[in-house]
């Protein structure tokens, strides 16, 4: 009894942490550059099972006193690419990330939806200033031009390259919402693939999502009913065992 009271609260914590990245995803869905989160679980607590007769113990299976996460994880495969025909958009085609300046250092994105400042700068709305490859951009205006290596120029001139970054380890990044990452050991990409008036859709498949989070809802809904259904039984055995 008890070890159903453990595995459907378990259940139920896994499924709320669950519900919590797939709706995490679908707001998300919109946001350009975006990269879904998945979730896997694990079992511990291994119970076995054992047929007993006559006195002799026959296994016949395992069951887990508990489930919970085992992991979250960011998947980073390339969303969709969008030509949008705007002069501050840029997409990379193929792995790597921008680097964005802000007041706590620098974080990576793969949002290339980027504005000019009130003082010229390249920046990344709400999160700081886009970085080239030897500082940051300052165009001074929105009239620019762009080639598929993120050299940007201005009113003619050479105003900077977009810097890209790629990493050895990507699940080592942390993300702080918004498709926006920190941490890993940035390297510098050589050779980038950059798309000039393009965005980078998310990867989120909002189709797959709805069904993950129905799925999801169900296996909450059963736990929930298993676990009231244990508790009244437990209610009923207390109740009887007071009669003796």
């Amino acid at each position: 009894m008890v070890r159903g009271f453990y595995t459907l609260a378990s259940g139920m914590i896994t499924q709320n942490r669950v519900l919590d990245v797939i709706s995490n995803n679908i707001s998300n869905a919109d946001t350009v550059g975006f990269k879904k989160s998945d979730m896997t679980t694990k079992a511990f607590g291994d119970l076995l099972i054992e047929r007993v007769k006559n006195g002799s113990r026959t296994p016949i299976g395992h069951t887990t006193l508990m489930n919970t996460v085992d992991k979250t994880y960011t998947d980073y495969s390339q969303g969709a690419l969008n030509q949008t025909g705007r002069t501050l958009d840029f997409a990379i085609n193929g792995s790597g990330f921008f680097g964005v300046q802000t007041d706590s250092g620098t974080v990576y994105t793969r949002s290339g939806s980027f504005n000019v400042d009130s003082d010229g700068y390249l920046v990344l709305k709400g999160k700081g200033r886009v970085l080239g490859r030897n500082g940051l951009i300052r165009p001074g205006t929105d009239d620019i031009t762009s080639d598929d290596a993120g050299n940007i120029l201005a009113d003619g001139k050479n105003v900077g390259q977009l810097a890209v970054y790629t990493f050895a380890d990507e699940d080592a990044l942390k993300t702080t919402g918004e498709g926006v990452y920190t941490g890993g050991n940035a390297v510098l990409l050589n050779d980038p693939k950059v798309l000039w008036k393009y965005t980078e859709s998310s990867n989120v498949d909002m189709a797959q999502e709805m069904t993950n989070a129905i799925s999801s809802q169900r296996e909450l809904q059963s736990c929930s009913q298993a676990l009231k259904m244990y508790d009244q039984i437990l209610d009923e055995a207390t109740t009887q065992i007071g009669k003796i």
